[in-house]
């Protein structure tokens, strides 16, 4: 039978979307661990007396994340289901078709509830989830310095400046003609001192007929859009060389 017909037919009591809601959770969401889980009282509160709890409280939406807490719902409900049974029978005749009405509209507007909250909590879970990896995704760009005339700290480059992304990059640097290869420290600052150091990589410059190249990582995520410097470093010389960043 197709599913849609199915719940088409289900009864006044939505008895098949709470089963299906239960497998769901059962299925899809084990925690042996029992983080998280809501306490035995509390549990035994939402089946026997639900009205002296607040139900809108978001830490209820644990439940549909959590096998363990659903399995102990269901083994709650079948005790009052038993116990009911050996009341009074005039009494639960009288009593029983009420409160299962009271109950079963209860239920079903807090499932909804829960299971719409849940769902705009997944969306925006998963929406952030997917910006940070975004961001944290290197993005491959190329800083060609091949024509540089660059100075050392007290000069300006004749490069134009070097414009990044406000992101994670994997720079590939072409050095100036006639770079040596060999050990690289590259640096983004905010001047030409050695101690005003934003993001540093270290890198091997490898040297393929006038130019030396290298690859470099750079962290500028929390760098505020500006103006920096590009500087490098060889091992074998302690004075560095700068060229104008921008960072937007």
């Amino acid at each position: 039978m197709d599913e849609r017909q199915s719940f088409l037919q289900d009864d006044d009591n939505d008895k098949l979307l709470f089963e299906k809601l239960q497998e769901h959770v059962l299925e899809e969401y084990p925690n042996p661990e029992r983080i998280g889980c809501i306490d035995q009282a509390t549990l035994k509160a939402w089946v026997y007396t639900p009205e002296k709890l607040d139900l809108s409280d978001p830490k209820y939406l644990h439940v549909l994340k959590c096998a363990e807490c659903t399995r102990e719902l269901i083994e709650l409900r079948r005790r009052r289901n038993e116990q009911s049974v050996q009341a009074n029978v005039g009494v639960l005749s009288r009593l029983r078709p009420a409160a299962n009405w009271r109950w079963a509209a209860f239920a079903s507007v807090l499932l909804i509830c829960l299971a719409v909250a849940g769902m705009i909590y997944w969306r925006t879970h998963s929406v952030a989830t997917t910006a940070q990896l975004a961001q944290s995704t290197p993005v491959a760009v190329t800083i060609d310095l091949s024509q540089a005339g660059a100075t050392r700290s007290s000069g300006t480059s004749t490069v134009p400046a070097v414009v990044l992304p406000h992101r994670v990059v994997t720079a590939h640097v072409i050095l100036p003609n006639f770079s040596p290869g060999g050990n690289y420290v590259v640096a983004v600052t905010t001047d030409r001192s050695g101690s005003s150091e934003r993001a540093t990589g270290h890198s091997v410059a490898n040297i393929q007929g006038f130019h030396a190249g290298l690859t470099v990582t750079l962290d500028l995520r929390s760098l505020p859009p500006g103006t920096y410097f590009l500087a490098t470093t060889h091992e074998g010389d302690p004075a560095s060389y700068f060229y104008p960043l921008t960072v937007r």
